[in-house]
């Protein structure tokens, strides 16, 4: 009988390792292996440990079997070598609150397509995405300061990137090698000094350098000067309204004046300048109406938005999938809130509604969105009714005991000083005696 337990005990043992493999790559944060579907999953919070030629990760040795890679939200950092040679992998799914992606952490990972940089990376190592064979598209957000010596050095399909303004150094070789390239967006004023080994095994007589409109005279600088140049507009008019919509790359802001509706937005710019991710700021004037379709969708760097008061109705998916959005002030005029307005505003915290009383709305506004655990403040004595509303009693609900105003800043939301009144469901500021709307204009 000791026998056969002992022989159980052994075979229990050889059956776990063969289902799942597992331990710690950070103070806290833990790495799963599941061979029955070939995924590694990290989980956890905080920073990851970094690794090296001498000191693989500790998943290295399946690295000839893991196909899918899940990094769940919660972890700052990706690691020096994390995913090194992870050649099977087709998809790096870098998840929100990353601020920095180690030296050579994604290098050879060969089956990789594209690549979505989150909102809130800052760095990006040295041969960080090197040899990534199959890449095809980086999206890089505003926001990224650095871009590492060979970060991308041998992509051999890479077709085309955008470079944000907020990009101060470009180390060697970055693009070194990317021989299909044939388009770059380059979003800043003045652009980066580097050294002409940055796009070398580039042909920069059939790549095109697009940059902003404004811009074009100071990029008569070594290596930029190779490219044949094309500019896009920083400013224009909504054809057939009166508003008008302007860039300023540098701050990340994009302002819009004027009165009216914006219209359904169908059709959107080349990827290569997708100026969606390069928008951290949002300024819309106080005599907008209504916002079209799609307007602002996917604008991945948008972490505040404030709706002026005087907007009636937002149309079907006018904000979905702006992924960093934490927080939203919705006003009292709003009486219309289409299906999937917020569909995939993953990191919303904090909604602010107005309204006296609660839209009605389907689930769909908010699909993507954990609203069991975002917070919607709502006006005083209004509480019981957004209770008993579909989809708004789902969040946690808190009346505004002294109301609150926010106001936008470029990166986070600030609150104001000033002393604060809503009466009829309407926000004002009380300054110097005098009563003000929202809009900053004075009310009698």
């Amino acid at each position: 009988m000791r026998k056969l337990f002992t022989l159980f005990l052994a075979l229990a043992a050889s059956v776990g390792t063969l289902f799942a493999e597992s331990g710690t790559c950070g103070p806290d944060l833990t790495w799963f292996y599941n061979p029955s579907d070939s995924s590694l999953t990290i989980t956890g919070t905080g920073p990851m440990t970094n690794y090296s030629q001498d000191n693989y990760a500790p998943w290295y040795e399946y690295n000839d079997k893991i196909k899918s890679l899940n990094l769940e939200s919660g972890m700052t950092t990706i690691g020096d070598y994390a995913f090194f040679m992870l050649g099977l992998v087709k998809e790096a799914n870098i998840p929100e609150g990353v601020t920095s992606i180690g030296d050579y952490s994604f290098e050879g990972c060969a089956a990789s397509k594209w690549l979505y940089i989150p909102y809130g990376v800052k760095t990006i190592g040295q041969s960080a995405f090197a040899f990534c064979g199959s890449l095809k598209e980086v999206y890089m957000p505003y926001g990224v300061t650095s871009i590492g010596g060979g970060a991308f050095g041998f992509c051999t399909e890479l077709y085309d990137v955008a470079i944000p303004a907020t990009v101060t150094t470009i180390g060697d070789q970055a693009f070194y090698y990317c021989s299909k390239l044939s388009a770059i967006a380059n979003f800043a004023t003045n652009p980066q000094s580097i050294n002409a080994n940055v796009f070398d095994g580039v042909d920069k007589t059939k790549c095109s350098l697009y940059v902003p409109d404004y811009a074009i005279a100071n990029y008569n600088k070594p290596t930029w000067i190779e490219f044949s140049k094309e500019t896009f507009e920083s400013s224009d008019d909504y054809e057939g309204t009166s508003l008008h919509y302007s860039y300023d790359f540098e701050t990340g802001t994009m302002t819009i004046t004027g009165t009216g509706m914006l219209p359904d937005r169908t059709i959107y710019p080349p990827l290569v300048y997708r100026v969606e991710d390069q928008i951290n700021k949002l300024v819309l004037p106080s005599g907008l109406t209504g916002i079209g379709e799609y307007n602002f969708a996917y604008f991945s760097a948008l972490t505040f938005l404030k709706i002026p008061d005087g907007v009636a109705i937002l149309k079907e998916s006018a904000f979905e999938g702006c992924y960093a959005l934490e927080t939203v002030e919705i006003p009292s005029s709003t009486a219309i809130i289409e299906d999937y307005v917020f569909y995939y505003c993953y990191s919303l915290k904090t909604v602010y509604n107005l309204a006296t009383v609660p839209q009605s709305i389907n689930a769909t506004v908010f699909d993507g969105v954990d609203i069991s655990k975002c917070t919607l403040y709502v006006p005083q004595g209004c509480k019981a009714a957004y209770e008993a509303a579909p989809v708004w009693k789902d969040f946690i609900i808190k009346e505004m005991a002294k109301p609150e105003a926010i106001d936008q800043t470029i990166n986070h939301k600030q609150q104001t000083t000033n002393n604060k009144l809503i009466k009829d469901g309407q926000l004002f500021i009380l300054r110097d005696g005098k009563t003000y709307s929202i809009t900053g204009q004075e009310v009698k």
